[in-house]
Parts: structure tokens; sequence; C-alpha cells
């Protein structure tokens, strides 16, 4: 009686998976590379800046060119609010130091206050 789990039988079923794990990450890179909004600096436009006002509606300000559209974006779709005459030069912060900063001064706050009954 021959052995079910032969070499010859582990190396194909090893060699399947590899090749199935291959063709998986062939297709989520292809996926990515064709995934708009993620392109490049050579993109012709670009999100400049974004605000949440609910977790299901935001404001984005769009770089098209020279010019700059305010977009709202709902469940219902995207609109067009307002097309800015001149450009915003909008800086962009890091996440983590806006909060940092936050922290600080929320913490200061709370050693001023007197908290006794």
């Amino acid at each position: 009686m021959s052995d079910p789990m032969s070499w010859s039988a582990l190396l194909r079923v090893v060699g399947g998976l590899a090749l199935v794990l291959v063709v998986f990450f062939l297709v989520l890179r292809g996926l990515r590379r064709m995934q708009p909004g993620l392109s490049g600096a050579g993109a012709p436009f670009a999100v400049v800046a974004t605000l949440a006002l609910s977790p299901r509606e935001r404001l984005l300000l769009i770089q098209v060119g020279e010019q700059q559209l305010l977009l709202g974006s709902s469940p219902q779709g995207l609109r067009c609010l307002h097309v800015l005459p001149q450009a915003l030069d909008v800086r962009r912060t890091d996440s983590g130091a806006v909060f940092s900063d936050w922290l600080r001064r929320a913490t200061a706050r709370g050693e001023a206050q007197d908290r006794s009954p």
C-alpha cells in the first residue's frame, strides 16, 4: 500500500499553494496601481485637505492644476460647493503633533482648575 502523503504529493500541494500566493500578490499589486487617488506627483489633481463633519460627511479641498475646489462628500455623492478664486496655502500638519499639542493644553488647563469639593 502506498503512503497517501508521499513527497511528490506534498511537493505538489506546496507548489500549488505557492503559485496561488504569487498570483494573489500580483493581482493585488495590479489593483493598487489602477486605484484612483493613489497616483504619484504627476497626477492631474490631488486632495489638499479634508475635514470630517460627521462619520459619513466631509469637506474636501481638491487641487486641479492651478485651481482649487471645495467639495462636499456625503452618502448621496459629491457636490462642488465652491471654486476658490485663489489657491489656499494649506500647510500639512502631522496628526500626532496636533494631538500632542491638544493633550498638552488639556492637561495644563486641568492642573489650573481646583478640583476640591
